[in-house]
């Protein structure tokens, strides 16, 4: 008897042949998928039945921070936003705000369907406890910052959670997160670079997400960032990068060619008016492009489908043409493309037997989801792309535990989250120095 079954399901697998099942069933053992298809009735000691909604891969959010303060970093210049808010906010971190901090993330990403996501950002080794007690999949790059100092974790420290928690456990992952070649030294990459080759591991950094990033390595150093750490024997198949805003054609050649991946963030980049990443070329040049939400200070939530539906619609904007970025494309690269970027395809991104049971259910019962057609011909991806948010995720399966059944979170309590999360939000805003600021900004907003 097989520990899970999930029966009547309308079962989109994202596998390269993109096969689609319109009623059937996936049947779970020891935390992977043993079986899948009309066929695939068997004793399990668990049944769901998804009642003709949708199973699928769980989101794969390969860019993320889990940060606190939503809602209190709105509408500033790039550069404003980071020195009077983030920077001060970040340096004011301690391992307990961390926690509150990460248990909120977590529990959004358990009910928007998020199965394995990115975290780049402060006291890892807290935030991946949080996860083993959430049960998701969490891939940890912790965000190394030299300049401004204080504000990121360091090499020592991010070295220090590689040997304490690689290996560790199944679901979590772990590698270097040098934040960005303007905060970080030509040394650092080096370095991050050599020990993660040594050891198998990644490295995570942000490139090209702004024209000042650009414009001061072509001022400075006469080339752009990512020929930089193309000259620094950073670029290679163990790195993928966020953003890539502003590449030009060489960048994108040369990214293909070093088989690095790029993380899309669209709304991201356009609420702190980034500007549009080059997406189309990026694919057509054979470039993995994986999809992120970014944090919540620029997003404002982890929501995939927003991210599916604001890329798609924003890539058809810039390039005047409608046909780009279909739907298809668009759940690959939320799913089994966002696998690929992490070196995870193996195991994690499509629905197909021997690889890990982290599987959604998504539910087609709302009027925003109508008509529904499951037969011969089927808006299943359209309605996931366009229309479908994650409030409408009703159950989410990591390596066949479930963590959310019916809405219903079974591995944090919700209640107990969010007492820890308005505690912790007021010690850190006042830790950080930034309450005044704060509270001008706001009466100064309000007599406008």
């Amino acid at each position: 008897m097989i520990d899970l079954l999930i029966t009547n399901g309308f079962v989109l697998t994202l596998d390269s042949h993109g096969t689609v099942y319109q009623r059937a069933a996936v049947a779970v053992d020891k935390g992977r998928i043993v079986a899948l298809g009309p066929d695939s009735v068997q004793p399990a000691r668990r049944v769901i039945d998804a009642r003709g909604n949708v199973v699928m891969p769980g989101f794969v959010n390969a860019h993320m921070h889990e940060t606190l303060t939503r809602g209190l970093n709105e509408d500033l210049p790039l550069a404003e936003w980071l020195e009077r808010i983030c920077f001060p906010i970040d340096r004011a971190y301690t391992p307990e705000i961390l926690r509150a901090s990460a248990l909120m993330n977590q529990l959004e990403m358990i009910r928007a369907g998020i199965t394995t996501f990115v975290d780049i950002y402060r006291y890892p080794a807290v935030a991946a406890e949080v996860a083993l007690r959430s049960g998701l999949r969490g891939v940890f790059t912790p965000q190394i910052i030299e300049i401004p100092p204080g504000v990121g974790e360091t090499l020592e420290s991010n070295r220090a959670f590689v040997e304490e928690w690689n290996g560790r456990c199944s679901r979590i992952v772990v590698g270097y997160g040098p934040h960005a070649p303007y905060t970080c030294s030509d040394f650092l990459y080096i370095d991050v670079t050599r020990r993660a080759r040594e050891t198998n591991l990644r490295v995570h950094t942000h490139l090209s997400e702004t024209t000042f990033e650009v414009q001061r390595f072509l001022r400075e150093k006469g080339s752009t960032p990512p020929q930089w750490l193309d000259r620094l024997g950073v670029l290679g198949p163990w790195l993928w990068v966020a953003h890539g805003v502003h590449l030009s054609d060489e960048d994108i050649d040369l990214l293909a060619q070093r088989e690095v991946a790029v993380v899309y963030n669209p709304t991201s980049n356009m609420k702190l008016a980034s500007g549009v990443a080059p997406v189309t070329k990026m694919l057509e040049r054979g470039v993995t492009v994986a999809l992120g939400t970014d944090s919540n200070l620029s997003n404002n939530n982890l929501d995939m489908f927003e991210e599916m539906r604001a890329g798609a619609t924003l890539q058809k904007l810039v390039t005047g043409d409608a046909a780009v970025l279909s739907c298809e494309t668009m759940l690959r690269m939320a799913t089994i493309w966002g696998a690929r970027a992490l070196g995870m395809e193996k195991e994690i991104g499509s629905l197909e037997v021997g690889k890990q049971a982290d599987i959604i259910i998504v539910s087609l019962e709302s009027p925003h989801l109508w008509p529904a057609l499951t037969g011969d011909v089927h808006n299943v991806a359209e309605h996931l792309v366009y229309s479908a948010n994650a409030a409408d995720v009703q159950t989410t399966i990591v390596e066949g535990q479930i963590l959310m059944e019916n809405r219903h979170v079974l591995t944090l309590d919700e209640g107990e989250v969010r007492v820890a999360v308005e505690c912790a939000v007021r010690e850190l805003l006042e830790r950080a120095g930034v309450v005044e600021y704060l509270r001008t900004r706001t009466t100064r907003e309000q007599g406008k």
